[in-house]
């Protein structure tokens, strides 16, 4: 799994998962899973993202690649989610694939982090 930090303006990074890195779109395609084998590694540049930045940090989750999400996933997405805030930073999810949104709505994690459809309104709400 590759996972691709992508800066949007000051204070605004889009975290992109794919299997593979296309040079040519210069971002990662190809479906993923975010599960136990490797939440650890999102956890992990989460962490380092909001530790290493001074100012408040706001993350835009792209989850358009990820077709299946397991309890370590939610975990892992909570836990960013919890970051940020303890950081007075903002973490979004992005592009839910419809099976992963229906994981997201049966465990109530949609209650608990803010989720969009849209990229531009996703951008405004971080605002």
């Amino acid at each position: 799994m590759e996972i691709l930090k992508v800066p949007y303006e000051t204070g605004v990074i889009r975290i992109d998962f794919g299997m593979d890195f296309d040079d040519d779109r210069k971002g990662v395609t190809g479906a993923v899973e975010l599960d136990i084998e490797n939440q650890a590694y999102f956890v992990d540049m989460i962490n380092t993202l909001f530790d290493e930045n001074p100012e408040p940090l706001s993350l835009l989750v792209d989850l358009r690649n990820v077709t299946y999400i397991d309890s370590s996933g939610l975990w892992a997405l909570f836990e960013g989610h919890k970051k940020a805030s303890q950081k007075n930073g903002k973490m979004v999810l992005v592009n839910p694939t419809k099976d992963v949104k229906r994981v997201l709505d049966i465990t109530k994690m949609s209650s608990k982090l803010q989720i969009f459809n849209d990229l531009d309104l996703a951008l405004s709400s971080i605002r």
